[in-house]
C-alpha cells in the first residue's frame, strides 16, 4: 500500500511497481480493481515455482504456500541490488531504504500506462483482504505492538516490536492518503 500510494515518486524514480503472489490470475484482477491498483503490475505464481521459489521468497508452511513479504529492487540489467525479506507474514518495511536505493540508479522518469484488468472478478471473492478492514487491522497490529513493547525488557526483542509499530503508522498514513481515492 505504501509503494502504491507513492506512483507519482517511483515513476519519476524511473520504476514500476511489480506484486507477486501464489493468488491466480482472477484473485489478483480482484486486488487490483477493489484496491485501485491501475499502476502496480500484479504477478500470479500459483505454487511459487516461476518467482517466488527461486527467490526464496515461499513459505510452505503457511496456508499450504504463500509468498513472504519482500522487497526487490533490480537495476536494469534483471541484478538484484536491494532486498529486503520478512520472517513471517506480518514482517514488512518501512520502505524508507529503498528510496536513495532507486534514486541511486539515476533512471529517466517514466510515464507508463495505467494497467487494465480484463478479467471479470465475482463480487462474492472469498478469503479477500477487503479495504475497509485495512484501517482497523493496522490499527490492532499497531497497538499490538506498543503494549507488547512495553512489555518487554529485553532490548532487541522490544526494538522489533518497535519497528512493527513504526511500519504499521508508516501504512496507516500511506492508508490515510490512498484510501480517499478509493471513496
Amino acid at each position: 500500500m505504501r509503494l502504491a500510494s507513492n506512483y507519482d515518486r517511483l515513476h519519476g524514480a524511473g520504476t514500476e511497481l511489480v506484486a507477486i503472489s501464489v493468488d491466480d490470475d482472477i484473485r489478483q484482477a480482484g486486488m487490483a480493481k477493489r484496491w485501485g491498483l491501475s499502476q502496480t503490475q500484479m504477478v500470479s505464481d500459483p505454487g511459487g515455482e516461476r518467482f517466488l521459489r527461486p527467490l526464496g521468497l515461499f513459505d510452505p508452511v503457511d496456508h499450504d504456500g504463500i509468498a513472504l513479504p519482500a522487497m526487490l529492487i533490480l537495476d536494469p540489467g534483471g541484478a538484484e541490488i536491494y532486498r529486503y525479506q520478512g520472517r513471517d507474514f506480518a514482517d514488512r518495511t518501512n520502505d524508507d531504504d529503498l528510496w536513495s536505493v532507486l534514486d541511486g540508479l539515476g533512471l529517466p522518469a517514466i510515464d507508463p500506462e495505467p494497467i487494465a484488468v480484463d478479467l471479470e472478478v465475482p463480487a462474492d471473492l472469498k478469503r479477500f483482504f477487503r479495504p475497509e478492514d485495512f484501517g482497523p487491522y493496522f490499527r490492532g497490529n499497531m497497538f499490538g505492538a506498543i503494549a507488547i513493547a512495553g512489555r518487554l525488557d529485553d532490548g532487541p526483542a522490544k526494538a522489533v516490536a518497535l519497528q512493527h509499530r513504526d511500519m504499521c503508522k508508516s501504512t496507516l498514513d500511506a492508508w490515510q492518503s490512498w484510501s480517499a481515492q478509493l471513496t
